[in-house]
Parts: C-alpha cells; sequence; structure tokens
C-alpha cells in the first residue's frame, strides 16, 4: 500500500483484511515446499525445477526394470492407501527387484 515503506509495528497488530480472511488457496503449490517459499518473493524456477525432475524421471526410469519380490504385498485402506509386507504390518513399505535395462 501507500504506507509499505514506513516503519509501522502495529500493522501487524490489527487483523487481517476480509480479503486476506477469505481467500482460498487451492492445494499444495508453491507455498509447501520450503525451498522454494511463496508469494512475491517466491523462486521463479519453481516450474521449471518441476519440469526438469519430470524429464530426469523420465530418462531414469526407462533405463531399469522393475519387479515385485517373492514377499506379499498387503494394501491397507486407511485415508491413503499404503502398502505393506504382509497383513500384521502397519509399516508402508513395497519391496522391488530393480535391475538396469
Amino acid at each position: 500500500g501507500e504506507d509499505a515503506y514506513e516503519w509501522k509495528p502495529e500493522r501487524w497488530l490489527s487483523p487481517l483484511p476480509p480479503a486476506v480472511e477469505e481467500a482460498r488457496v487451492l492445494g499444495c503449490t508453491r507455498t509447501c515446499t520450503m525451498s522454494f517459499h511463496g508469494g512475491g518473493r517466491s523462486c521463479i524456477g519453481f516450474k521449471y525445477a518441476q519440469l526438469e525432475l519430470k524429464v530426469v524421471l523420465a530418462v531414469l526410469l526407462n533405463s531399469f526394470k522393475f519387479a515385485l519380490t517373492e514377499k506379499p504385498v498387503f494394501w491397507n485402506h486407511a485415508g491413503v492407501m499404503y502398502p505393506t509386507v504382509g497383513e500384521e504390518s502397519k509399516r508402508p513399505e513395497m519391496p522391488l527387484t530393480v535391475s538396469q535395462l
């Protein structure tokens, strides 16, 4: 605002404006990763870094073969489904055999 460069520590003690309180933030974008931060000073390379990560993964994943092991995998139905080795275990794990193509 007009007084952005003025020293006014009391501005942080007043309640938030209604526009800020009613703002809806959708999902997790730049603000959920501390390395990129959010807001006006967020990293401009965020989307480039995401794209680069996808390209590297696509290249790497095509260079390997993934297969299940002999251990029995059980899918637990919770808020999020997760695999475990056997029905008794609650530790998420999915053992894989990875071999280079």
